[in-house]
């Protein structure tokens, strides 16, 4: 009962990924990041070793392919699991098990792609391909890789989302979104962690949360001279 989208933006580098499903805290448990390296998901039946092992094998320096292949040789329910790897360039690794539940599967784009399992109908991969393509308006901010994953997400649930076994559409108590930039000491990493609503809070949480994102790298950076939060919000608003 999940969603996802993986993404990248090509001219900053970053890799990114926001996930909603009906399960509460998703965040702990879906998504892995290395900025740099790779971004995934581990999901349906979720067990986080899974994407924890891709991520460590990578950064061993190890292929990719036969990083996702040997994380999923060493899971004992494969066929249980739905897998989905994003690396630097937009290639992608995509697995999806014969047991997860219908309707499932992954669709490519233009550098994202859209996994998830016990959607409401097959509209919803489309619609979150379609979300999170680069917007023709003229406002920066609707290109920043953040406000695309989350676009991505909204028109998910706007095609449908995800439904129960009884086939009725549920709504999105948790969700997350991430995005890790090469260089930082640490990426955005936002969630929601019990919501009947999930994803518009998520929005709302991002855009209170954005402004001080600088801030906090700043902190762990060098603090040395660094003003305090409240100044720090004054000075971009003055």
């Amino acid at each position: 009962m999940t969603f996802t989208i993986l993404g990248r933006d090509h001219e900053t580098g970053e890799l990114g990924i926001a996930v909603a499903t009906y399960s509460l805290a998703v965040g702990a448990t879906c998504p892995r990041i290395l900025p740099g390296i790779a971004v995934a998901t581990a999901q349906a039946s979720t067990i986080p070793a899974i994407a924890e092992e891709i991520m460590e094998l990578l950064e061993d320096g190890n292929d990719p392919l036969e990083a996702f292949i040997r994380a999923l040789a060493n899971d004992e329910h494969p066929e249980f699991r739905q897998v989905a790897v994003m690396l630097p360039h937009g290639d992608t690794l995509v697995h999806s098990g014969i047991n997860i539940k219908p309707i499932s599967g992954h669709l490519n784009g233009d550098n994202c792609t859209a996994v998830g399992n016990f959607f409401t109908n097959h509209e919803v991969l489309s619609a979150m391909v379609a979300g999170f393509q680069i917007p023709t308006t003229e406002n920066k901010a609707d290109r920043i890789l953040a406000n695309r994953l989350l676009s991505a997400l909204h028109s998910g649930k706007q095609a449908g989302g995800r439904s129960g076994i009884d086939g009725l559409h549920l709504n999105e108590r948790s969700v997350c979104l991430i995005v890790g930039t090469p260089g930082d000491k640490f990426p955005i990493d936002i969630r929601i962690d019990a919501s009947e609503d999930a994803i518009p809070d998520l929005r709302s949480t991002y855009e209170n949360y954005s402004p001080m994102h600088q801030f906090h790298l700043h902190s762990a950076e060098n603090p040395t001279n660094l003003p305090s939060q409240d100044d720090w919000v004054k000075s971009l608003d003055s």
